[in-house]
């Protein structure tokens, strides 16, 4: 698997308050110099500054759900009125942000748009799964019903977030749940090499 340069230019920024004190989503997505507005229109580390493919944010608001809220759309983050407005009045003390230029040949959907939340869990990826459409049916073999029928997109990270949930549920609920989903991180990349040595693909 090769994670170096992507084709799929995303870009992505989260926070975690360690003091558990929530900040407003504005902190992130619009008043720094490297918000996410910013990175949507230019991007330092890639030749494209550009990310004009969607984007999408999830923050936990936990006296209401332990599950997450998230807001995608396919428009340019910097052009988006109800991101600006909500940026302005929505506050939490964890927060997932993501911009995205999508890959040559997927559709520009907000299927497409990361983050991606299974119950609790939220999840975004930036690079690309080198050979993903060769692998693809692979990876899909691999996935319990549950996963299979959860995937709505076609990008690479949303397969491997599936793939995810499986070892996830897998794994030892006992654990302390950092440990758990690392655990199940690391069995997923692993598992990931299977089809990519079989597809003779890079896997460092």
């Amino acid at each position: 698997m090769k994670h170096g340069p992507p084709k799929e230019g995303n870009r992505h920024v989260s926070i975690r308050a360690v003091s558990r004190s929530e900040v407003p989503v504005s902190s992130l997505v619009t008043d720094p110099n490297h918000s996410m507005i910013r990175q949507s229109f230019k991007a330092k580390e890639r030749s494209e500054p550009l990310n004009r493919d969607g984007f999408g944010v999830a923050w936990y608001a936990k006296d209401y759900s332990d599950q997450p809220a998230v807001f995608r759309d396919i428009s340019p983050a910097w052009n988006n009125q109800n991101l600006l407005n909500l940026a302005r009045v929505v506050s939490s003390d964890c927060i997932l942000a993501h911009v995205r230029a999508a890959s040559p040949g997927l559709p520009v959907s907000q299927l497409n748009c990361h983050p991606f939340v299974w119950n609790n869990l939220t999840f975004m990826h930036n690079g690309e799964l080198d050979g993903f459409a060769d692998m693809r049916r692979k990876i899909l073999s691999r996935l319990s019903d549950q996963s299979f029928r959860w995937i709505k997109g076609s990008t690479d990270s949303e397969h491997i977030f599936a793939l995810f949930i499986d070892n996830y549920l897998s794994s030892d609920a006992k654990q302390d749940s950092p440990a758990r989903m690392k655990d199940a991180m690391q069995t997923t990349l692993n598992d990931l090499k299977i089809p990519a040595s079989e597809l003779h693909r890079d896997t460092d």
